[in-house]
């Protein structure tokens, strides 16, 4: 079985751009005529019609694919994900695949971004990610990315004539927790290690990929604020080379460069991409007084307003990489076409797809960078932005026991940790600005909530989401996902600070070594600034001269 390892901390939303199965250029849907892989299987599929039905995640699918002892396929998508939309037009159109899935598996169809709990379990796989699971939910294997018909074939067919087996369940030793007197000394190790990830010559961490990794440029400008000049100048180089990706017509910027230069973008807009990238860029302005900082955070900020927001105020999930993927019979434009035009020329082709979804996660990340914004620029648009959000989503989201819902619309007995604790951190951080109790007393309502429905007390870690009574197999077993837990250690450390009670701070630490594990932190590759800025905010890192 091949495994493709993504870093997970991809903020839970990194679409697979180079197939990493095949050789097929991340541009081939975009170059009409180039006799590549992608084109020749769009070609061949325009002739056929999908043979299987996509089911729903449910109590009922699983009991289907348990009775009828079929296999199950997984597809981990998104609605902004371009290879995904490629793989939908070529590999499950293909009429090989298609009939061996209709005959052998249950198929599945998950939005990541609308079971967030699906996404932070996969999010190392894609997306798209393929899992493919036994009759009772076992996995059997896990690819992430584009997969050609030729390729996906084959695994199919070996799993379709072999009996499932579970996974091996030892104890793994590089998962054990450190003690608390440790985190000072992961948190310096930590730091020299995201240090390695550096690329000198383009800015940002790492070169496979070239992501805007918010979290790290606010690390550094921590790092700056105690002295450390080399760290000021990474953080400003990267802003200033990850330029490439700002949109320069309606603002916003990009979910990465396929390339190791900035120069390959793909195009999706994602959520929480423009807030950690808002908040650095005014963070930078906060800490330099360049203006020319200042406005790429106003540029994310207006494609915020402008976009990723609907009538009533709340902000959004995403917007497209491309037009046209999800109208049948309409014309496909790919990003690298459409993003190249002016408004006029981009207007007159149509509005990549925006996802209209309001979800506690997403509101309360672009609530807490409108926060920085204000906070470092005066703007009070930006304050007014994040208080009519704020008051938005807290009416139809949050219960009076401080519960925190994903979705509004589509309610569920389930609740997710990403919610309550990004939720949560923006209320921390409306309070800090505007210094209005309601906004403290909602924090400690969404905390107490937090700790009673979530924490696994055996760990001190938080579970992803609540107990779900219907779910089976793998998805039975309850993770302890290291972004979420990251994110809700930030939120206790803040609300240590806005209220003056150590007992926050001390659940935060609990929450940081329950999840430090050596082969967790490892896991998570560059994608490390989130944790260690908990890490700092619990008042753990080691910086010089500190007692």
């Amino acid at each position: 079985m091949r495994r493709f390892l993504l870093p997970a901390l991809v903020l839970a939303l990194g679409c697979g751009a180079t197939p990493q199965a095949s050789q097929v250029s991340p541009r081939g849907l975009v170059r009409a005529g180039t006799p590549d892989a992608v084109n020749l299987a769009l070609a061949r599929a325009k002739e056929q019609k999908q043979l299987f039905t996509w089911h729903s995640f449910s109590p009922e699918t699983f009991a289907r694919a348990r009775a009828e002892r079929k296999f199950i396929l997984l597809d981990g998508a998104a609605s902004w994900c371009h290879w995904c939309h490629v793989m939908d037009e070529t590999t499950y159109h293909d009429e090989r695949v298609g009939r061996l899935l209709n005959e052998k598996f249950v198929a599945i169809r998950v939005d990541i971004d609308e079971r967030p709990d699906i996404g932070e379990r996969y999010v190392d796989w894609g997306w798209p990610a393929t899992i493919l699971l036994s009759p009772d939910a076992e996995e059997i294997g896990k690819y992430r990315g584009y997969l050609p018909a030729d390729e996906l074939l084959p695994i199919l067919e070996a799993i379709a004539t072999t009996n499932a087996e579970g996974g091996d369940k030892a104890q793994d030793p590089t998962r054990t927790v450190p003690a608390p007197e440790a985190l000072p000394w992961i948190a310096a190790r930590v730091s020299i290690d995201m240090d390695r990830y550096f690329d000198r010559e383009e800015g940002s961490w790492g070169n496979f990929q070239k992501s805007p990794l918010g979290a790290n440029v606010l690390f550094e400008l921590r790092r700056a604020a105690h002295g450390d000049e080399l760290a000021r100048r990474r953080a400003v180089f990267t802003l200033e080379k990850q330029r490439a990706i700002l949109d320069p017509v309606w603002g916003g910027i990009y979910q990465y460069s396929a390339g190791s230069t900035w120069t390959e973008p793909h195009y999706e807009k994602l959520m929480p991409y423009q807030a950690a990238n808002l908040e650095a860029y005014a963070a930078a302005h906060k800490a330099t007084g360049r203006k020319d900082l200042l406005e790429d955070a106003r540029g994310i900020a207006r494609y915020l307003s402008t976009f990723l927001s609907n009538a009533e105020g709340a902000f959004l999930v995403s917007q497209d990489a491309d037009v046209g993927a999800h109208e049948e019979g309409k014309p496909f434009i790919d990003g690298d076409v459409y993003y190249r035009l002016d408004d006029a020329g981009r207007r007159k082709l149509g509005i990549p797809r925006v996802d209209d979804h309001v979800y506690a996660y997403e509101n309360g990340l672009a609530i807490a960078a409108m926060c920085m914004l204000f906070e470092a620029s005066g703007d009070k648009d930006a304050l007014a932005r994040a208080e009519r959000a704020a008051a938005l989503v807290t009416a139809s989201h949050v219960g009076t026991d401080g519960a925190v819902e994903h979705d509004a619309k589509a309610r569920s007995p389930v609740h997710y940790l990403a919610d309550a604790a990004g939720f949560g951190r923006a209320f921390v951080r409306l309070f800090e600005v505007t210094q209005n109790a309601a906004y403290r007393d909602a924090a400690l309502r969404i905390a107490d909530a937090m700790e009673k429905t979530f924490l696994d007390t055996a760990t001190g870690a938080y579970f992803a989401h609540t107990n779900d009574p219907s779910a089976v197999g793998v998805f039975a077993r309850r993770e302890r996902p290291f972004a979420s837990n990251t994110l809700a250690a930030r939120f206790l450390a803040g609300l240590g600070r806005i209220t003056g009670d150590q007992a926050f701070a001390t659940r935060a630490k609990r929450t940081l070594v329950a999840i430090a594990s050596p082969r967790g932190v490892a896991e998570q590759g560059r994608m490390i600034g989130e944790f260690l800025l908990a890490l700092d905010e619990v008042g753990v890192f080691p910086w010089p001269g500190a007692r």
